[in-house]
């Protein structure tokens, strides 16, 4: 009897098993499922300036390509809505752009759009995760520069009042909290901006990157997706000198390891340059440090994610310079990104 009870547990077991996978197979054969299709569509474009807005907890984020011989310029627009540290939610637009002559209007064609919604209150094996899916659609704007300020307007989708990224980043310090904080937030941009084009991010299609897959960054560098184990696993996105907005690099792993209900801690420590530049273009001090997700020396206090989202523990921050400070991933950004960079 007894031996036929430990059978049927652990044909229960097996079964219960059996349907978690058919769940995260089923969830994951999305438009992008089909085999050999390609994950990464993203071309590179290094003559970008980096533009940031807000728009009430939305961070707004638009790379404007140069001109090129013969090929439109390129554009890609990225919206943030924070209104935690953590984030909820974020989509974004790539394709192409030019001005009038007199750099008074602009015409905005996208080709690409992606989405990853916010899910906070949908079960891991329900959730959709980041998307991508071809569009044709035309934004004609207003666009008129002044200085290191950039206005949009007529364009509801990309609007807002932009400051040039790295003139930005002139006023931050590396040696206080607050310094510690904005850097934080500043360095998040880039890595959540990279989040938003792994296909499947935040849902049941991460399964997908059991065979690893490896993205161009948009403007230099890349970053490498990874799983490993299946009802507890490990998920590794690891950014290789990624530049994914201007004045701003990324290098090493951010890791995350979860059962199938989303629940787990992350791990990892990534090192970041942040470029800022004077109201006159030239060069300032580099500020540099080291974003730990695994509690900064103490493992308590590592992130912690409970059904698929970040709602424990602390990001630590350390600058070069001696700024310090231990991030919520669950409360408002206090500085936000709109008072560390002085956005309009």
């Amino acid at each position: 009897m007894t031996a036929r009870r430990s059978r049927s547990a652990a044909l229960s077991a097996l079964s219960a098993a059996a349907l978690v996978l058919a769940a995260l197979i089923a969830a994951a054969c999305g438009p992008y499922a089909e085999v050999a299709q390609k994950l990464d569509v993203t071309k590179p474009f290094a003559d970008a300036e980096t533009w940031v807005a807000a728009s009430g907890t939305e961070v707004r984020l638009l790379l404007l390509g140069g001109p090129r011989s013969g090929a439109p310029r390129s554009f890609a627009f990225t919206a943030l809505e924070t209104p935690l540290s953590a984030g909820v939610s974020a989509s974004a637009l790539q394709g192409e752009w030019d001005e009038d002559a007199r750099s008074t209007s602009a015409t905005f064609t996208a080709r690409t759009e992606y989405l990853l919604p916010d899910e906070r209150g949908t079960s891991v094996l329900a959730r959709v995760g980041a998307t991508r899916r071809d569009v044709n659609r035309t934004m004609q704007a207003g666009f008129a520069r002044a200085g290191d300020r950039l206005v949009v307007t007529g364009a509801p989708e990309i609007d807002g009042s932009y400051r040039r990224l790295p003139d930005a980043m002139a006023r931050l310090g590396a040696s206080t909290e607050r310094d510690a904080s904005c850097a934080f937030q500043v360095v998040n941009l880039a890595i959540r901006s990279a989040h938003v084009r792994i296909i499947g991010f935040g849902g049941p299609g991460m399964t997908q990157y059991q065979n690893p897959a490896t993205f161009a960054a948009t403007i230099d560098g890349s970053f490498h997706v990874e799983m490993e184990g299946f009802l507890h696993n490990r998920t590794t996105i690891r950014f290789d000198a990624l530049v994914e907005l201007g004045g701003i690099r990324v290098d090493g792993p951010q890791i995350t390891e979860a059962d199938s209900a989303g629940d787990g801690h992350m791990s990892g420590a990534l090192a970041f340059v942040l470029e800022p530049r004077g109201p006159d273009g030239a060069a300032s001090p580099e500020i540099s440090g080291t974003l730990d997700y695994a509690g900064g020396g103490d493992p308590a206090d590592a992130v912690q994610i409970r059904g698929g989202t970040a709602v424990g523990g602390h990001y630590t921050m350390s600058l070069e310079g001696g700024g310090l400070a231990r991030v919520s991933p669950e409360t408002f950004p206090a500085p936000s990104v709109a008072d560390c960079l002085a956005l309009p």
